[in-house]
């Protein structure tokens, strides 16, 4: 007979560790740590970038931290275990030796895991000579947006990590372009 109890497992509190290792090497150092461990998640932070060559636009995923891996691992891990021992590599401590990521750092970390390490094209719709943020990795970090280059379509965000200020550019689409505030203010745009 089947019984009506349910039982809850309990949530693994995770916690989040960068590794530094050889520029180029980041794709294969996160697939090594994550099948030493299949607990542990790890990603080179990447974002989808336009390139233009010969009128012709891309679209391209690209690295945006050589050299730094990023990792999600439940708490109490033993990550050492899950790092390559042949390649030049660090895992990065604070002072007290503790690999585990807190404050600004660990909120950067769970940005990007939410994104699945990859930061996509956000959406954003043009007002005037102002672009709004509807949707995509822009749209969390709004308030850290410091330039906005229309005609690239590109937000520079200044992110804190690693205790310095690191500013990025971050692509954006237009979807919809508005050409006075009245028009979009009467379509309960803005």
């Amino acid at each position: 007979m089947l019984s009506n109890r349910v039982f809850l497992i309990p949530k693994m509190k995770l916690a989040y560790g960068c590794v530094f290792c050889l520029t180029g090497k980041e794709a294969l150092i996160a697939h090594y740590i994550e099948n030493q461990n299949p607990d542990i998640r790890a990603t080179a932070v990447r974002q989808t970038k336009r390139h233009t060559h010969r009128g012709i636009t891309t679209l391209r995923d690209e690295v945006v931290f050589n050299g730094y891996v990023l990792f999600q691992a439940p708490e109490n891990t033993p990550v050492y275990d899950a790092l390559p021992t042949e390649e030049p590599l660090s895992l990065l401590t604070y002072s007290g030796g503790d690999w585990r990521l807190y404050g600004d750092d660990e909120r950067y970390a769970q940005w990007v895991f939410r994104n699945n390490g990859l930061i996509k094209l956000s959406r954003a719709y043009k007002l005037g000579d102002r672009v709004h943020i509807i949707d995509g990795p822009l749209k969390d970090l709004e308030g850290h947006i410091t330039r906005v280059d229309h005609r690239n379509r590109n937000g520079q965000v200044t992110i804190p990590f690693g205790g310095k200020l690191i500013k990025i550019w971050l692509g954006f689409d237009i979807i919809e372009e508005y050409a006075t505030d009245e028009r979009a203010l009467a379509s309960g745009q803005a």
